[in-house]
């Protein structure tokens, strides 16, 4: 007997399979892929994102009640309107998802549906599964032909695929989320009727792929086929983010920034004269913003999860060479200095932020940034700093008074709101510092700057509190609202503000208190080596099992309403079409459901993330360990 035939019956034993697997993604995917986001192994990715401690919580009998009612809406509004639409159940497709599952945007070249940027393909690998998933879309044709639906059938490289032409009513969240306008106040009304979708699906071996463009679709089937088109890891900024941060993640998305921002600055194929002179008009706007705010020369971005011991990581990644840095990004960049929670930070702070930047440096370079990108900016802010203060002193510059007495540190902590009610948990205490080489003289700088506003509400009132001087600015912005009061002091090297007086005072006297620090929260100093270190220049803290009491005490006895929850003005929903969703949005979610917080407490603890730059760009990473009760 030959080998041959020995290798073939060892195939049918299944012994070798005879399927060769499926390209991971940054194989699969063409090298002008603009953004990726993708599992490249579903089985590990559901397993590693079922065992995050919310979705533990999702699970809870505990939750059960809320998340009955809200999978209940979900289903009604959402599920059934689609299997309707689509003829098929989402259930016979749930567990047809064994590989990769990828989502990704393609430059659309001569797309099938003129006026887009890009193309959108999904792709699913369904490993053994592959005769189910024929079965599926057959059953997907027949049902669309028996309903008199329109459809066309095609061949790409040989292989069948259907293309489903969809209604935009059948996409449309405007059924589930209704405008509080009625249609014919409608702003498109008097325009032509947008175009219809049409969605390409077929199957190529084990994967499923489904797109709105038969041109990107085919760019996939060529490399599967090992075309000789340059795959997605040749592309140089995912080869380098890759291999240093994306290949074991259970799950990432990578964005080309650069060719993503260059693509959107031009009209999009087969545009109207109309739309290319306002695409032309936005992009302008928008790279004007983005010079402003130094992310221009950003080249790529990323962002993917990690298992860590103890808990999980992840980490956010903007590739921007050192020497293309420019505007914001450039000026308040931190400095790679102890961003450690200083003594007199308290145990009980529910958030900490510690920034080391050069403040000075920082104005100097926005300075510069604005003078050459918006010069009617900087002329505004530089006209009020050089009028406060002249009424006294016609010599005072409050720019150089201010300038020369900023430092390289800007702290700022959150406490616990001081009651139980809406207003309360929206005013909780927190308190904003700034280094200073001489703290004094700034809080003075800082009086002359706010004169011209403390002129029309009453003036600064300056009273003594443990032998410092607090000085506090009390406005009313409009007829009718309650004043807000706005305080500042100099200690310890700081100036303190804040608009809560008892937090400014407990500051002012922690350098004789006795109680616990926060630098001494056990576990603390651990996790913040996972994320990097405190000498990166930006760490920070979140007590999730602290301050999300306050909120579930909120959410659970007062009824929110979209505006509440945004912090949006109800009329400014009402007037992009979003002034019945709050209505709706209690439908969906009935926070009195809930159980109390300390019936799910167990699922929350703390999280603690780091930033900085290195030559090749900037990194967040934000590491949160398992809470007690889950390990």
């Amino acid at each position: 007997m030959s080998k041959h035939i020995i290798l073939m019956l060892a195939a049918i034993c299944g012994c070798i399979p005879l399927r060769a697997a499926a390209l991971p993604p940054e194989k699969l995917l063409p090298n002008d892929t603009v953004l990726v986001v993708t599992a490249p192994d579903w089985a590990k990715a559901r397993m590693f994102l079922t065992n995050l401690p919310y979705a533990r919580l999702w699970q809870d009998p505990a939750i059960k009640p809320f998340k009955d009612k809200f999978m209940d809406k979900f289903t009604a509004e959402v599920v059934a309107p689609a299997e309707r639409n689509f003829k098929i159940k989402f259930p016979d497709y749930q567990a047809l998802a064994q590989g990769q599952v990828t989502f990704a945007l393609i430059p659309a070249g001569a797309p099938d549906n003129a006026g887009i940027h890009f193309a959108h393909i999904l792709i699913v690998d369904t490993k053994d599964r592959s005769a189910q998933l024929k079965s599926n879309l057959a059953d997907i044709q027949k049902k669309w032909a028996d309903a008199g639906r329109p459809m066309k059938s095609q061949k790409l490289r040989d292989l069948p695929f259907t293309t489903l032409i969809v209604s935009p009513d059948d996409l449309s969240w405007d059924k589930i989320f209704q405008k509080a306008k009625p249609a014919e106040a409608d702003d498109a009304a008097g325009k032509p009727p947008p175009k219809n979708v049409e969605l390409t699906i077929g199957q190529s071996d084990s994967l499923l792929i489904v797109g709105d463009s038969t041109e990107a679709i085919e760019k996939v089937l060529s490399r599967q086929a090992g075309g000789l088109a340059a795959p997605l890891d040749e592309q140089a900024d995912f080869q380098a983010d890759f291999a240093a941060r994306l290949r074991n993640s259970p799950a990432y998305a990578w964005a080309n920034t650069r060719a993503l921002l260059d693509s959107l600055a031009r009209p999009p194929a087969g545009a109207s004269e109309d739309s290319a002179a306002e695409a032309a008009v936005r992009a302008a706007t928008v790279n004007t913003m983005l010079r402003i705010l130094g992310l221009g020369d950003v080249t790529s971005a990323s962002f993917s999860y990690q298992s860590s011991p103890g808990g999980v990581t992840a980490q956010f990644f903007m590739r921007i060479p050192e020497g293309k840095r420019q505007g914001l990004l450039k000026a308040f960049a931190p400095e790679p200095k102890d961003a450690n929670p200083p003594s007199f930070v308290p145990a009980d702070a529910v958030k900490f932020w510690r920034w080391r930047v050069d403040i000075p440096h920082g104005w100097t370079q926005l300075e510069s940034t604005l003078n050459e990108q918006n010069p009617m900016l900087m002329a505004a802010a530089n006209s009020y700093l050089n009028t406060a203060g002249k009424d006294k002193d016609k010599n005072y510059d409050l720019k150089a008074e201010l300038l020369a007495n900023m430092g390289d540190d800007i702290i700022g902590y959150d406490k616990l709101p001081n009651g139980s009610t809406l207003a309360e948990l929206k005013s909780a205490p927190s308190i904003f510092l700034i280094g200073s080489p001489n703290p004094e003289k700034l809080a003075a700088a800082v009086k002359v700057g706010l004169s011209l506003v403390s002129g029309s509400s009453g003036g600064i009132k300056d009273r003594e509190f443990l032998g410092r001087t607090i000085s506090t600015l009390t406005t009313t912005p409009a007829p009718g609202s309650a004043a807000s009061a706005f305080s500042f002091s100099a200690s310890g090297g700081y100036l303190a503000m804040s608009a809560d007086a008892g937090i400014l005072e407990e500051f002012l006297r922690s350098s004789d208190s006795k109680a616990k620090k926060l630098d001494e929260t056990a576990g603390l100093a651990e996790a913040a080596q996972i994320v990097g270190g405190t000498g990166t220049g930006w760490f920070g803290y979140d007590n999730q099992s602290q301050n999300m009491r306050p909120v579930f005490n909120v959410v659970r006895k007062q009824p929110l309403t979209l505006s509440d929850i945004l912090g949006t003005p109800q009329q400014a929903l009402s007037a992009v079409g979003a002034g019945d969703t709050a209505a709706n949005l209690r439908e969906w979610a009935d926070f009195s459901l809930l159980p109390s917080f300390d019936a799910i407490s167990k699922y929350f603890y703390y999280s603690v993330y780091a930033g900085g730059f290195s030559p090749e760009g900037f990194t967040l990473k934000i590491f949160a360990p398992t809470p007690p009760g889950l390990r």
